[in-house]
Formats: structure tokens, sequence, C-alpha cells
């Protein structure tokens, strides 16, 4: 059983939209939803929310593993058959890997299927394959050993690499390990189980990409793993086929027994063991009734956003991949604020062409034709590089080389970028939003590239230019707003980097959640300021990030005087409503006033308002 809305109880009395006093008897309100004071119990086990959405279930725990390979030798006369069984079983492998990326690509999109793709380079790597058959040939090592070795120096080598995208490869590679190995050992690819009563929730030390393409949401109701990241191609499957889950739960994935039932929140990375008889029938009751709200919102999704003062509120969808813009036309979203462009590089091999990239921007374009859609160029770098680029050895990647850095350094790749984008600009309402920004001179760089771009097209003439925007998510690009404001024509403000950077909390460490919170009041007087200088300089601003997202979120910006927002596509129904329900000129009245010492009480205070 799942359900997406934020207003699951945990066993400390309190929920996403449940925090801070509640008034009198014990009992909060928010919309239709009733969240009741719990008693306390220890039972919480936290991880790093990866896919959102909760669910409730038996544990099934599925470890594929090959823990231990044997030291063998063979004979120097085995050493050519030896080499050809190990051939023999690179080549199931790749074999099997095809037939998964096909059946991928044809269920869940190209974007998908091209992780398996990947899988087959690594199989296929030259040092790797040569490598292997070295140990096999002079040191008359078994395949399978000699393979291992391999894996293990391939392992060290991504480890001291020190790139955060390493934890991403890793389940890449330990993917590959389990597939060859297999084959040389005789170890069959387990089976996902079967659910006789309801879904079960998955639970492994790592999920192979391999088999959570394999996810079925009937059988699955989500999954847990020991490690992986946010940004792990188990997770980018897990978030395509709408299952929650939570990574990076560590040493306390032994906690998790097989047949205990366990109510988990893919967004906080929050697990609840053994829940109780009472809190498994009030998430129930609140499931029932968010099944029941989305029904109900999607029968009016096509009309105005407007609060109930009638301030009219823009709310858009942020798009990950292709295949989410119909859902989110369908949910009403008035166009697209973010269209993330990642998708045409993660997992390629080779710079995306023009065409390609022109199909993909012009089908978003022909979705909205009456609505913006605001393409964010290449955010890569950080967790997200492409198999294209040489992965720079980084102290800290989020610090280091992303964003509008690569893209500047990699005129192919951004003239390409550029040029599909000027091109598919004839289709509809197209803009240039450009990430990571922190000088002024990246603008400046970026307008010569894209002057360059309208001069080879032909296409010179201001009224054929696309307008270009900035992502105010570094606390150097806010303190320069107003040198930065006549070199663009909109802003839109990103609150996860803003969040981590500011608080000097990774967003990825399970260990400081407590510290990212984007209601901290640091933040808050960021967001102050930031209408504030958009309002002087007559730029338009909106609000992407997580916190637009979430209900608290939402009225919190309301209140602060921003009006444009742009959310993922799960949120746009339950947003829409949050926006409907409340009062612009209320919100900025509590805003104005309130002074909070912490993201806790902010929450509580806005939280008591809804």
């Amino acid at each position: 059983m799942r359900v997406d809305p934020d207003d699951l109880v945990y066993r400390n009395g309190q929920s996403r939209s449940c925090r801070g006093p509640r008034r009198p008897g014990g009992v909060r309100l928010w919309g239709r939803t009733r969240c009741r004071r719990r008693r306390p119990v220890s039972s919480l086990v936290e991880g790093v929310g990866a896919s959102p959405g909760r669910a409730l279930g038996p544990i099934c725990r599925l470890d594929w593993e090959i823990a231990v390979v044997a030291h063998r030798t063979i004979r120097p006369e085995d050493v050519e058959s030896e080499v050809e069984r190990f051939d023999a079983a690179r080549a199931e492998a790749v074999t099997r890997l095809s037939s998964i990326g096909d059946d991928t690509e044809l269920h869940l999109g190209p974007f998908e299927g091209k992780v398996f793709e990947a899988q087959a380079y690594m199989i296929e790597d030259p040092d790797l394959v040569e490598g292997t058959r070295a140990y096999i040939t002079e040191n008359f090592l078994a395949a399978e050993r000699a393979f291992e070795l391999q894996m293990l120096e391939h392992r060290v080598r991504m480890l001291d690499s020190g790139h955060a995208m390493v934890l991403d490869r890793l389940a890449d590679l330990m993917d590959v390990r389990l597939r060859v190995l297999s084959n040389l050992l005789g170890v069959l690819e387990p089976q996902l189980p079967v659910a006789d009563d309801e879904p079960v929730i998955l639970v492994a030390r790592d999920l192979p990409p391999s088999l959570a393409v394999r996810l079925d949401r009937e059988q699955v109701a989500g999954f847990v793993t020991a490690g992986g990241s946010r940004g792990g191609h188990a997770v980018v499957i897990a978030r395509s086929l709408g299952i929650p889950a939570v990574v990076g739960v560590g040493l306390e994935i032994d906690r998790l027994t097989h047949g205990e039932r366990l109510l988990m929140d893919g967004r906080t990375g929050k697990l609840l063991l053994d829940p109780s008889t009472e809190e498994i029938e009030a998430y129930r009751t609140v499931s029932a009734r968010v099944t029941e709200r989305r029904e109900a919102i999607e029968a009016v999704a096509l009309g105005p956003t407007a609060t109930t003062d009638g301030v009219l509120l823009e709310i858009q969808a942020n798009v990950d991949r292709p295949d989410e813009i119909a859902r989110a036309r369908r949910l009403g979203a008035e166009g697209v604020g973010l269209l993330r462009t990642e998708f045409l590089v993660i997992g390629h091999r080779e710079i995306p062409t023009e065409e390609e990239q022109l199909e993909a921007y012009r089908s978003a374009l022909e979705a909205f034709p009456d609505r913006d859609v605001t393409l964010r160029t290449f955010d890569i770098g950080g967790d997200k590089f492409p198999l294209f680029l040489s992965m720079p050895t980084e102290e800290n990647p989020y610090l280091g080389w992303r964003a509008i850095r690569v893209c500047l350094d990699l005129p192919e790749l951004f003239g390409n970028q550029l040029r599909a984008a000027v091109r598919a600009s004839r289709y509809g309402s197209m803009r240039i939003l450009l990430p990571f920004i922190t000088s002024i001179d990246e603008v400046k760089q970026t307008r010569i590239l894209l002057n360059d771009v309208y001069a080879s097209l032909g296409t010179e003439a201001p009224e054929t230019r696309m307008p270009m925007g900035i992502m105010i998510e570094t606390p150097a690009a806010l303190e320069q707003i107003d040198q930065l404001a006549p070199l663009v024509d909109f802003l839109s403000r990103g609150t996860n980097d803003l969040t981590q950077y500011a608080l000097a909390a990774d967003r990825g460490n399970a260990r400081l959640a407590g510290l990212f919170d984007a209601a901290h009041p640091a933040l808050v007087q960021m967001y102050r300021r930031l209408v504030e200088a958009a309002e002087r300089n007559d730029l338009e601003v909106s609000v992407c990030g997580e916190l637009a997202g979430e209900p608290v979120g939402m009225a919190l910006l309301v209140g602060l005087g921003y009006t444009k927002f742009s959310v993922s596509v799960s949120a746009l129904a339950e947003q829409r409503e949050v926006a409907r329900a409340v009062s612009s000129a209320d919100l900025a009245a509590l805003v104005t006033s309130a002074w909070w010492p912490d993201a806790k009480s902010c929450r509580a205070e806005i939280g008591e308002y809804l």
C-alpha cells in the first residue's frame, strides 16, 4: 500500500504535515486529514530518502551476493580453455544485459535503457578483459578468481578517485561483477518475490539496476538498501516506476529482518519498524483519504490556481524525463518551470546530437503550446557525470567542476544544446535557464555563445530570441542580483543547493538530515531578500526547489511574496490544493510578524495555520 502526500504519522507522534504544537486535545487538522498524538516509541531507522512515496508491508530480504571467491589455480594446459570460459561468461552477460536494456527501453524509456548499455561497455572494457586474461595466462588462476581480482582493482580505483558519483558507478560495477561471476560459478539470478496477500518491501545491501528494472508495483511496495545514493541507477528506475526508496541505511540494515512489518517514507528516509495495530490503521485511513482527495483534485486540475483572497499563483512542473510531460499536463501544470536535460547525457558514451536534443525539446513544447517551457542547461558534475567525460579527482565535487563550469569548458557539448534549444523555440515558448551561477562573467560568456548560435542560424532579431534566466542556488548569485539583473530576463530559485551551501550541510548525508532544512531562518531571510531584489529590478522570480513541493514550504513562500512555483509532477495536485486553501494576506502578515529561532519553529507555526 502506497501513499504520496505528507500525512504519515510516525511513532514520535509527528508527521511532515503535523509538526509543532497541536490544538487542544492533541488533534491537528490539515485539509481533511486528522493526525492524532501517538505514544512515543523509539523504533525508527533513518536513511536517505531517494524516491518519494510511503509504503507499508512485510520485509522481504533479497541479497544476491557472492561474498568470497575461492582461490583456485589451474594447470598450464588448461589456460586456453579457461580463457574461453571467461569469454563465454562475458558474452552471456552482455547478451543478458542487452535483453534487459531492450525491455527497459520499451517499458520505461530510452534513458533508463541506457543504464545497461553502460554496463555492457564495462564488461567489454579493455583493461578489465586483458587484466583478467593476464591473471589466467600468467598466474594460472581460475577465471572466476582472476575476474574477481580485476573487479577488486577497479573498485579500489573508483574509491580512490574521491568523486561523489563513485557510489552510483559502484552499483553498476557490482552488478557486472555479480552477473559475470554467477555465469562462471553457475549461480542462478535471484527471482523477485511474488506477494501472497500484500506487496512487500524489499530490503537488500544493494539492489542491482538489473533487478530494479524487474520490480512490479503490484508485488513490491518499496525498497531499502544499505548503500547507494539518490542518483544511483536503481533509484532512477524506482522513480520511473513510482516505487518509494530509501538508501544509505548502512549497518542499520541488519535491524530489518525478513517478515517484519515496515512503514517507510521515501521522501524523508524514515523507517518505522514493526508498527502497532493502531499506527497501521491510522496509515490506512490516511491512505484512503489521500486517494479520495487526489481523485477530487484531478477532477478540477485544469482550473485556475488562486488563493482564497484572489491572488493568482502559477504552478508549473519540474520534469526529469519526457515521459512525465503527459501526466504533468493532465494534472494541470501551467507549463514546465524546470526541464532537466541530464537524461540526454547520463549513461551515454557520446555527446548527444543536436537532432536528438531537438526532438526531446520539441516534444515538451508541443505538449504545452500555450505555456512556457524552461529548459535548464546541462547540470552535470557533482554526482552526475556522463560516460563521455573523464572524471576529475576532486576533494568536494559539489564545489568543483559542474553545471555551467563544465558547459563553458566544453563548447561542443554546450553549443549543441544551445543550437537545439534555439531551433526548438520555433515550436513554442522556450526559455533557457543557467544553473550554478556564481559570477557575472559566466552569464556574459553564455550570452556570447548564444549570440553566435543566433547568428549561425539567422535568428538575430531581438523578437526571435529566447528569454534567458539564471538559477539562484549559491550565496554568490544571491549577493549579486543587482549586478546580474541587466544580463538576464528572469530568476529561478533552487532551494536544494542553496540550502546545503548556506548551511554547510551535505543533503545526501543521513547524519545531517536534521540540519538540512530549507526552512532554516537564515534561508528564510535569503528568500525574502531575493523576492525584494527581483521586484526592485523588475524581474520575474520563481521557486523550483523541493521546498515549493511541500505544503508548509508553499505557504511560507506565498507569505514571502512568491507567486510562481515549479514542483515535481507527483506534488502538482496537492500543491495546487494547498494554494487554493490559503490566504496570501494572512500568510504575509504571519511571516512578517514572526521571528523563528530555528526551522522547526518555522514549520510548526506555518503548519498550525494550515
